[in-house]
């Protein structure tokens, strides 16, 4: 990922963790690790405003507690999507990418992993958002790394050497 980053001399690197979100229309290139967790991005060509988040839990809805960081996967979309709107971005603008959800130890009991993953593109769907890629599931964690000017996201499995 390092070469990435030559690639675009001067771009901030910014760590995103858990129950965290960016938005930005300053080039920013942003990076986190995802294991059951779920990221989505949001990228608007034309105007060039950015967005991510790291979710932790799917539903705020079905918790009995105000939502009020990015722990939830619902409520982060509506919320990085409504932060955008508010900026002037047009919903059929905006491009969205899903990324994580990976089978966390046990999951054959809990599949936290997979809710995440569903929760993710219901809401989506619900919001009229449209998805132009993913990267789901399995039983790895991702490095990503996303530039929130170019919409470009850089996906390394953990476990994997580096090319």
């Amino acid at each position: 990922m390092r070469q990435l980053l030559e690639r675009h001399p001067g771009v901030e690197l910014r760590q995103l963790g858990v129950s965290e979100a960016v938005v930005s229309l300053r080039p920013l290139a942003v990076s986190t690790v995802l294991g059951s967790c779920v990221a989505v991005t949001f990228h608007c060509p034309l105007t060039g405003w950015g967005a991510i988040f790291h979710a932790l839990m799917p539903d705020c809805s079905a918790q009995n507690t105000a939502c009020r960081n990015y722990k939830f996967v619902d409520d982060s979309i509506r919320r990085l999507a409504r932060a955008l709107l508010l900026q002037g971005v047009r919903r059929t603008d905006l491009e969205c990418k899903v990324f994580g959800g990976a089978n966390a130890m046990f999951a054959e009991h809990f599949g936290v992993g997979r809710h995440n993953v569903r929760t993710a593109f219901e809401t989506l769907e619900r919001e009229r958002l449209r998805v132009v890629a993913s990267d789901v599931g399995g039983d790895r964690g991702r490095k990503l790394l996303f530039l929130t000017h170019t919409g470009e996201v850089f996906v390394k499995r953990l476990g994997q050497q580096e090319p």
